[in-house]
């Protein structure tokens, strides 16, 4: 596959995947600026070359790298030296980092409800439903920390089949 056949293809991949993020809450733009770091080579990008990377206008770069280093998905760095900011993903273990991040709001929620419980008649269908919506959440969060623990292994195998060993290779004959 050529360079531009690969560009093609990268391109055609992240506004698949943006419109899929899109679809799923993230605004449009941040949708696509995440998508891009994401499936690029590079491990950083300043804002130029994310403009031109999308074929945008550094404006529209400005508000969707802020919103995603808002919600922790990019970081900024700045090289020594270099008046120009950097963004790359804030962890390798992207989703698992943002999966981490809604701890709090799990433990928001479970206060919510708790107190929610203690203010309802124990015997009525809106107690019941409130109280289910409670144990729903703390199902799904420790379902989360198990699915968490069971990413890391994996990751950890998946890596181990990448790097493997080093194949054999042929003794001259002497």
């Amino acid at each position: 596959m050529s360079d531009d056949d690969s560009e093609r293809a990268r391109s055609r991949f992240v506004e698949q995947f943006a419109l899929l993020l899109n679809d799923a809450g993230l605004q449009r733009m941040p949708a696509r600026v995440f998508a891009y770091v994401l499936a690029s080579d590079a491990e950083t990008h300043t804002a130029a070359e994310l403009a031109e990377g999308l074929r945008v206008s550094p404006a529209a770069i400005s508000g969707a790298v802020r919103l995603l280093m808002d919600i922790g998905m990019l970081v900024k760095d700045r090289r020594p030296g270099e008046r120009v900011d950097h963004y790359r993903l804030y962890s390798d273990d992207v989703w698992a980092t943002i999966i981490g991040r809604q701890q709090p709001m799990f433990r928001h929620v479970d206060v919510l409800f708790a107190e929610g419980l203690t203010l309802l008649p124990k015997d009525r269908a809106g107690y019941r439903r409130v109280h289910e919506t409670r144990e729903f959440y703390r199902f799904v969060y420790a379902q989360l920390e198990v699915a968490a623990a069971r990413w890391r292994e994996h990751r950890a195998a998946l890596r181990e089949l990448r790097s493997g060993p080093e194949p054999a290779r042929a003794v001259s004959g002497e």
